[in-house]
């Protein structure tokens, strides 16, 4: 694995005038090959992840930091057997990486929104407050504290179990149309719907469905939401 330096972009008290609140302050270049994984753990940020640009070497990773207020330190980059792992120990304001095809991609936010499109490998993703969306070629797991998950999924085969958790907020999850699996739906106080067709049970607040969809096998998807709505729909292929 080939890693370029950490570069540094700072703005001079002489120089001020040029220097955006938004822009990074400072970014790395390196390189991921497919089967490799980029693990990120953020004090707190809103996390946006999405494939190389198109003037990128395909196997490029780029990992860009925007600051709150006060430059606090860079993000660390520490290379492991899996891939990288991405230490921001601070709060940011923006934590933005492109992820190379092919790359797994794990999330782990104190607090802030987490974004993913776009990325060609498969996530797992996690925040205790914040909003998680992602829309994905391949499978993912997510949890959430106090906010939403919203999580489109292209895979047809998955390892166990996949799962979906949320203490406060709501789960929307659209499956590919040919998948197998079975389905764990659960929620202590809320609602649950689905375009599966399984039946459930409800016991005052709660509800439950489990059931399998298409032919029985090891692959499973598990949601549980303690506070809030679980919505499961099959995504049709478009005509």
């Amino acid at each position: 694995m080939k890693q370029t330096l950490l570069l540094l972009v700072l703005c001079a008290s002489t120089a001020l005038v040029s220097c955006s609140s938004k822009a990074p302050f400072a970014r790395t270049v390196g390189e991921l090959h497919p089967g490799m994984r980029m693990e990120l753990r953020v004090a707190g940020a809103q996390v946006e992840a999405y494939a190389p640009l198109p003037k990128q070497p395909t196997q490029a990773y780029t990992v860009e930091a925007t600051a709150l207020g006060a430059l606090p330190p860079p993000p660390t980059i520490v290379p492991d057997r899996r891939g990288i792992v991405v230490n921001a120990p601070q709060p940011l304001a923006d934590l933005l990486v492109r992820v190379p095809p092919g790359v797994d991609l794990v999330v782990r936010d104190a607090a802030g929104d987490i974004d993913v499109s776009n990325v060609g490998g498969n996530v797992d993703l996690a925040t205790e407050r914040g909003s998680i969306h992602a829309l994905l070629d391949g499978y993912a797991q997510a949890r959430v504290g106090t906010g939403n998950i919203t999580v489109t999924m292209g895979a047809l085969a998955w390892p166990g179990t996949l799962h979906f958790r949320v203490d406060t907020g709501d789960v929307t999850l659209f499956v590919a149309a040919n998948a197998h699996f079975h389905l764990h739906l659960q929620t202590a106080d809320g609602t649950i719907f689905t375009t599966y067709g399984l039946r459930g049970t409800s016991q005052g607040t709660s509800e439950r469905i489990d059931g399998n969809v298409g032919a029985p096998g090891s692959q499973g998807i598990s949601v549980v939401v303690k506070r809030g709505s679980i919505r499961v729909l099959r995504m049709m292929p478009q005509a």
